[in-house]
């Protein structure tokens, strides 16, 4: 291993010694580079002068000497037309000069660019030179001369005996024709002649070590000068002497050859030296004490001079003989002191032969029988007969066996253990029956133990833990062995201040035990929450020994009671108090005295549109991020809840209702930036109710309520605004709740009937039609018009049952005027509800019809424009099925609203009805007139017929009559009357 390491060392030398010469000849390169490149840059900056371009032949410009001061390597410079011949010298010569023939020269036309010359004895200086030449272009960027720096070779050798190089070195540069430029050592012979005569031929960019002529070896380089692409490049040869690294190589390898071997030579000597001194010498000492100690003679040997460990040898094997005596007398005494021992044991034993014969006895069970097989049981001693015949085995047995003694089972134990060496054993037989009953008691606690579900931990009277279950660990995460020791205090969660802990152990003392939920730490860092259980255990002396706490793991049980309680007071959706933790918060803000409150109930705008567009998905985005603009209004409320739907509820302190105003301003300022919900860009408003507590409710069930009749008052004043409370909500609100109970006490009562009022036949004021008019005869307020609670059974969706009271009331009409021989057709008014709703009773009408043999042809049903103008795909069904069966429509209220001919055809409509609002000014106003007549006009060329209602005097009949008006409705003819009134003014004709 040395010899290879020192192999590596050398080899390392050599290496060194190579990349050594390596930077010498890259640091030659630089240089040379370094100088090329100067002369490069000083003819590219002189090209670049408009002086290059304009001179007077034969006279060079002033640059050029000014750059030749500068450049004192270089000996002449000029500037050559493009046909080779010299324009100017700095040298000027008695003749012309022509360097066409020049290499570089023509490089320079061809590549037009900087180029290096080859050696050659310049005609200008008339020495060996290497020209550089750089072209000249003019402002077109034509060339139009070429420019020529001379250098010659004895001072570029000279520049190369000036470099640091080691002794003995050698330097050559030489042209693209492999002929030398220049030397160092400086040899003018060898100027111009051929580098391959004087150098070997060695790879580009690769050092070689070679022999030179006279035998030593050297490290040869071959470099390039110039590169990017310049034409004619140069290379740089360098030599270097290499016999002095190996020398030194080889020297210092020899040396530490030299030292090795004599370090083995030494460590050969020195084991010898220490092997006579440390066993050889010692073991023939050993040698003589044996023969001594054999023939009886006193032992001298630790008195003889050798090693430490053989003198403790010495001194050892000189205590045998006093030992073996000591060793007998203390056997002697061993075996009195063994005897008193069996006496004075409890357990009974027998000693036996290999065959089971007794040899020796004691204790009570030994002597209950002289033979073995009658001392124990049968099966018993079976087996110990069988493990006697195994003693040469060295084997050992316990055995455990029962028996009956007065009615007690006792339980013994028995072990078996052989005498080494004698084929005898030793029986000793226990009575185990108590601990039997201990190991049974324990057993049963430590499965209770060991298999609980609580955790267990037991600890001495100040909290260090003595044991800990498996349910400790599983709960929290602290192995048994890394608590043992500790104090309970390792759990500690820091959630609970020092009194809490206190109080714990003030408890414990006093009444020795405690009970409660606490938060303590798992071993991971995690809190969790435990109902735990400490109880004290006391010695004999009543003071406490031992403390047991058990606890369960309750954290998840917390959880879900915090999710149910969450989710019982608080929104799923938009995470703000839900309508249950709204009406807790009231109850308690209500419940503190003189404490004044005012809430804000806010619903959006227009939400139901969003919802029926975009879709739930993207509304419940929407109330989430109104949800999100009402929290950052929290500082000035208690409370912020959405109680249900689009519904939101503000808490706030009750100051003065310009306070109020002003808070209602900021909810609608929240609201107002539209909201990015999806690809849409949405806008939402709301109407804000306002109550204030106590002044318009105290309890949340009257604040609420108050709100909300404030809030449907902003939705009437045209939305996106706010409205206050006042009584006069209440009592409007308690007027209508009064007449929608009437109302529903009128429909079980039948308290409604059908006023019927006659339309006439303008032409021939024969009665041809009658409109049936519901009216509601109330018991204390009498006739109650339909205008007052038809809005009302709408909303309530009463007017279901209410239509087909008047179809049914209708239909018997029909069937007495039918009866008496008249024909009479009536009309009746259909609310909106009854087509928009999912379910309704029309589809019935005509099977109803049917049955008491009348004809759809008897009945009109009037319509709303409202209707016609919203009509929705269902509605639009039901009309167009009603027509189909032969129902005739009427259009009511014609001209106040949005009237749409294209409607009137589309719903086949077979009369319209010119309000009474129209009807009223025809005789006094001349545009009443106008539009009645414009109304009749265009109802005709449409095919409809018109009934004009309200028609109170002779000259409104006269004026529509002239209009070519066909019916008229209106008190000038006959004012709405009961059934029996009709059928006697139909048959008195």
């Amino acid at each position: 291993m040395i010899l290879a390491q020192l192999l590596d060392e050398r080899s390392e030398i050599l290496e060194q010694s190579e990349h050594h010469a390596l930077l010498l000849a890259q640091h030659i390169v630089a240089v040379q580079s370094t100088e090329i490149n100067n002369t490069k840059a000083l003819l590219l900056k002189l090209s670049q002068q408009p002086a290059m371009r304009e001179f007077e032949y034969g006279q060079c410009p002033t640059l050029l000497d000014h750059a030749q001061i500068l450049s004192a390597d270089i000996a002449n410079m000029g500037i050559v037309a493009l046909d080779g011949h010299v324009l100017c010298s700095l040298q000027t010569g008695t003749r012309p000069i022509n360097i066409s023939d020049r290499d570089y020269f023509q490089t320079v036309l061809s590549s037009k660019q900087f180029a290096i010359g080859h050696y050659q004895q310049d005609r200008s200086v008339h020495r060996a030179t290497v020209n550089f030449a750089m072209p000249v272009f003019d402002e077109a960027g034509l060339l139009k001369s070429v420019l020529v720096a001379v250098k010659p070779l004895d001072k570029w050798s000279l520049a190369l005996a000036k470099l640091p190089l080691p002794q003995n070195s050698q330097v050559m540069l030489s042209d693209a024709n492999h002929n030398i430029i220049a030397h160092s050592p400086f040899n003018r012979d060898l100027l111009g002649t051929r580098s391959d005569d004087y150098w070997p031929k060695i790879n580009p960019n690769q050092a070689q070590i070679l022999e030179d002529s006279n035998g030593h070896r050297r490290i040869y380089f071959t470099l390039p000068l110039t590169q990017d692409n310049v034409p004619n490049p140069l290379t740089v040869h360098v030599s270097l002497p290499f016999e002095q690294a190996i020398a030194q190589a080889n020297k210092e390898v020899a040396i530490t050859l030299l030292l090795f071997f004599l370090a083995i030579a030494l460590l050969i000597w020195q084991a010898h030296w220490n092997l006579q001194r440390v066993i050889l010498r010692p073991l023939q000492n050993l040698v003589d004490a044996i023969e001594e100690l054999s023939q009886g003679l006193p032992v001298r040997w630790s008195q003889k001079s050798q090693t430490p460990e053989f003198n403790a040898i010495a001194l050892r094997f000189e205590q045998m003989a006093n030992i073996r005596l000591n060793i007998e007398s203390a056997l002697s005494h061993k075996h009195a002191e063994l005897s008193a021992l069996l006496e004075s044991m409890p357990d009974s034993y027998l000693r036996l032969n290999k065959q089971g014969k007794i040899l020796m006895r004691h204790g009570t069970f030994a002597k209950r029988a002289q033979p073995l097989e009658q001392i124990f049981p049968e099966h018993i001693y079976k087996r110990l007969i069988s493990e006697l015949s195994k003693l040469s085995e060295h084997t050992h047995c316990q055995l455990e066996f029962s028996i009956l003694k007065k009615q007690v089972r006792h339980v013994y134990e028995c072990r078996l253990s052989p005498i080494i060496h004698h084929q005898q054993a030793i029986l000793v037989i226990r009575d185990i029956s108590q601990r039997k009953k201990q190991e049974e008691a324990i057993n049963l606690a430590a499965l209770v133990y060991n298999n609980s579900s609580e955790g267990m931990v037991i600890t001495d009277a100040n909290g260090y833990i003595l044991d800990t279950n498996p349910a400790f660990s599983q709960v929290t995460g602290f192995k048994r062995s890394e608590v043992i020791g500790k104090t309970t205090a390792i759990l500690a969660s820091g959630k609970h201040e020092e009194a809490f802990y206190e109080q714990m152990w003030q408890q414990l003392d006093k009444n020795g035990n405690w009970q409660g939920e606490i938060i303590n730490r798992r071993k991971n860092g995690e809190l969790y929450t435990e109902w735990l259980t400490i109880n004290s255990v006391y010695n004999a002396n009543k003071e406490p020994y031992r403390r047991v706490a058990i606890f369960t793991d309750i954290t998840e049980k917390k959880k879900q009671d915090e999710l149910i309680w969450r989710q019982a007071h608080y929104d799923q959706l938009t995470e703000l108090a839900n309508r249950t933790q709204l009406k807790r918060h009231l109850k308690s803000r209500l419940g503190q005295s003189k404490q004044a409150l005012a809430i804000l109930l806010l619903d959006l705008d227009h939400f139901k549109d969003i919802n029926d567009t975009l879709g739930h998905f993207y509304g419940d985005q929407l109330l989430t991020e109104v949800a999100n603009r009402l929290t950052q209004l929290s500082p000035l409320c208690s409370l912020i809840s959405r109680i249900g739907g689009d519904e939101f509820v503000l808490v706030t302190h009750y100051l003065d209702d310009d306070a109020l105003a002003e808070l209602a301003d900021k909810v609608l300022q929240q609201l107002q930036p539209n909201i990015n919900i999806g690809n849409e860009s949405c806008h939402i408003s709301a109407s804000i109710g306002i109550a204030r507590a106590p002044k318009d409710g105290n309890s949340s069930e009257h604040l609420l309520k108050a709100a909300d009749q404030a809030m449907y008052q902003a939705k009437q004043q045209g939305r996106s605004g706010y409205a206050f409370f006042s009584n006069d909500m209440r009592e409007q609100a308690e007027h209508r709740m009064k007449l929608l109970k009437d109302l529903r006490i009128a429909q079980q009562h039948q308290q409604f009937c059908l006023y019927y009022q006659p339309i006439v036949n303008l032409n021939t004021l024969s009665i041809e039609k009658a409109e049936a008019l519901i009216r509601w005869q109330h018991p204390q307020k009498g006739l109650i018009s339909p205008d007052v609670f038809i809005p009302l059974a709408e909303e309530t969706q009463l007017i279901h049952k209410i239509g087909e009271l008047i179809f049914d009331s209708a239909c018997n009409t029909l069937c007495k005027i039918k009866e008496l021989g008249e024909q009479l057709q009536l009309s009746i008014n259909v609310s909106p509800v009854q087509f928009t709703s999912k379910h309704c009773y029309l589809s019935q009408w005509h099977t109803q019809l049917k049955q008491r043999h009348l004809a759809p042809s008897d009945i009109v049903i009037e319509i709303t424009e409202g209707l016609m103008m919203n009509a929705q795909p269902r509605t639009q069904k039901r009309l167009n099925t009603l027509t189909a069966q032969g129902f005739s429509l009427a259009l009511d209220d014609f001209g106040t609203g949005y009237s749409s001919l294209a409607y009137l055809k589309q719903m086949d409509t077979d009369y319209i009805k010119i309000d009474k609002r129209f009807v009223d000014g025809i005789a006094d106003n001349k545009d009443d007139l106008a539009l009645c007549e414009a109304m009749i006009m265009m109802a005709h060329q449409l095919g409809l017929q018109v009934i004009a209602e309200g028609i109170e005097t002779q000259a409104q009949h006269q004026l529509l009559l002239q209009a070519g008006c066909d019916f008229g409705q209106g008190y000038y003819y006959a004012k709405p009357m009961p059934e029996e009134d009709l059928l006697a003014l139909i048959s008195n004709d």
